[in-house]
C-alpha cells in the first residue's frame, strides 16, 4: 500500500503511529528494520542456504574476494551502484573480501532490496554479524 494514500487519510486507530517508537511504528519489522529486538541476527535463518553459497564460491582463508561474490551478487538483477552500496555495507571489516557472515548479510541485504525496501545509508547494529560486536 502507498504511503501517501495512508498518509493521507485522517483519523483513525493508527494515526501518528508512523512517526513514533513502536512496534507497530510505520515500516516496523520490515526491510533493514526486520529483526530489530531480536535475540537472534536475523540473517541466521537463511545462512544455511547462504553459506551454501558461499562454499560454492571456493573461499581462500574461510573468505570470498569480490569477483566471486560479485558473479552471484549479479544474480540479483540489481543495478551495479546498488549493489556496490550492498558490498560496503556487507564488508564490515573493510578488508576487500567477505567472510561467511558478511556474506550472508550481503545477502539478506539483496533480498531487502529486491522485496522494494531501501537500503540504509549506515549498516543498523542489528544486522552486525555476532562476530563482528563490540
Amino acid at each position: 500500500m502507498d504511503r501517501q494514500c495512508c498518509m493521507s487519510v485522517g483519523g483513525g486507530a493508527f494515526e501518528g503511529v508512523e512517526d513514533q517508537v513502536s512496534p507497530f511504528g510505520y515500516g516496523r519489522g520490515e526491510g533493514v528494520d526486520a529483526g530489530h529486538g531480536d535475540p537472534e541476527w536475523i540473517c541466521s535463518k537463511e545462512k544455511p542456504h547462504y553459506d551454501q553459497i558461499f562454499q560454492s564460491l571456493n573461499p581462500m582463508d574461510g573468505k570470498v574476494t569480490g569477483a566471486a561474490a560479485k558473479t552471484e551478487m549479479l544474480k540479483s538483477k540489481l543495478p551495479n551502484n546498488v549493489l556496490g552500496k550492498i558490498w560496503k555495507l556487507a564488508d564490515i571489516d573493510k578488508d576487500g573480501f567477505l567472510d561467511e557472515e558478511e556474506f550472508a548479510l550481503a545477502m539478506h541485504l539483496i533480498r531487502v532490496k529486491t522485496d522494494g525496501h531501501d537500503l540504509p545509508a549506515e549498516l543498523p547494529s542489528h544486522l552486525v554479524p555476532p562476530s563482528k560486536r563490540n
